[in-house]
């Protein structure tokens, strides 16, 4: 009787290990499989899946384990639609300069689907919750560069999992900074705003600055917006090293609305744990065309964060965001 109470209970500490070890891969499958619904409803015919990153665009193996993954997963399984071969999407990307980051451009959006005959693609972030991984993914179309679909997973952190967290993608330095964009985190409260890249665009004529705005709360949703508008409101601006003066016109992701009353009358709504892409143009307040010079470029503006947000109206406070860093073409 010892012995048989004492096979059992092996035989459990064996089934739950394995268990714990599938987690992941079992998440993910299911994770593809919700994707793909959405990717057929959408009549798309052939997508990629980009490294997933962390809060602060850095890239670890655990993110390209996670992107081999869903592709395997996408093509095990007759679609009606084709994945692109991540091989020859590392070097579309490499032959025209293009950064996973940079693809929240509609221009660079537009660069990959023409180059690799894509219509979408899927990337995503990596958030540490404790013992938990929380996953958000998005499909992007190449067209517009707008989110058309996007789906959450998670699973257990096992030695794997940490192991694989841990272990950075040829490429990349430490902090999570890579060798092809500057990255930027700041916490301000709730939020977080990481994976900060900024380029030029339209010819050279304006700046596209790309980020992501993670709320870290445990339990609570946020709202968000941008500073801006008229009447004396500050608006998001751009100083170049030789000081030369950018105003952020065009923001989307999230709205630019005015700071009145200790409130604003617009926002957006990023849930506990989630996180949304965001980038704004500036354009030169002084007729100069936008150049990449030597030296840190300094962005300014200011978050409105709120934690209630009905009808058209919330309360809300001022977070003020600098932060400092290089250029790219």
């Amino acid at each position: 009787m010892k012995l048989q109470r004492t096979f059992i209970a092996l035989l459990c500490f064996v089934l739950c290990g394995h268990a714990l070890a599938q987690d992941m891969d079992t998440e993910l499958s299911n994770l593809t499989e919700r994707l793909a619904v959405k990717i057929k409803d959408k009549n798309m015919k052939k997508v990629a899946v980009i490294d997933f990153t962390d809060l602060q665009g850095g890239s670890s193996e655990l993110g390209k384990y996670i992107a081999e993954q869903m592709t395997v997963d996408f093509v095990m399984t007759n679609r009606s639609f084709s994945v692109l071969d991540r091989a020859n999407l590392k070097r579309i990307l490499a032959e025209h300069k293009l950064t996973s980051q940079g693809l929240v451009d509609p221009d660079n959006a537009k660069k990959l689907g023409m180059f690799a005959g894509v219509d979408a693609i899927i990337l995503g972030t990596i958030i540490p919750k404790g013992e938990k991984i929380s996953l958000t993914a998005k499909i992007i179309t190449t067209e517009t560069a707008e989110i058309v679909g996007g789906d959450k997973a998670g699973f257990k952190t096992d030695d794997t999992v940490k192991q694989l967290m841990s272990q950075q993608t040829a490429g990349s330095s430490a902090g999570g900074i890579d060798n092809e964009t500057a990255k930027v985190t700041k916490k301000l409260g709730d939020l977080t705003v990481g994976s900060l890249s900024l380029q030029i665009v339209d010819g050279g004529s304006q700046y596209l600055l790309t980020m992501t705005l993670a709320n870290t709360s445990p339990k609570k949703s946020i709202w968000v917006a941008v500073r801006g508008g008229m009447f004396g409101n500050s608006q998001p601006t751009l100083t170049t090293p030789s000081g030369v003066q950018f105003g952020g016109h065009d923001v989307t992701g999230i709205p630019a609305t005015l700071y009145q009353n200790n409130g604003f009358a617009q926002a957006t709504e990023i849930p506990s744990g989630d996180s949304v892409p965001v980038t704004i143009k500036f354009s030169s307040l002084q007729g100069t065309a936008a150049s990449v010079g030597a030296g840190q470029y300094t962005v300014q503006m200011e978050f409105l964060l709120g934690y209630d947000f009905n009808n058209g109206s919330g309360q809300c406070s001022v977070k003020n965001f600098v932060a400092k860093f290089t250029a790219n073409n």
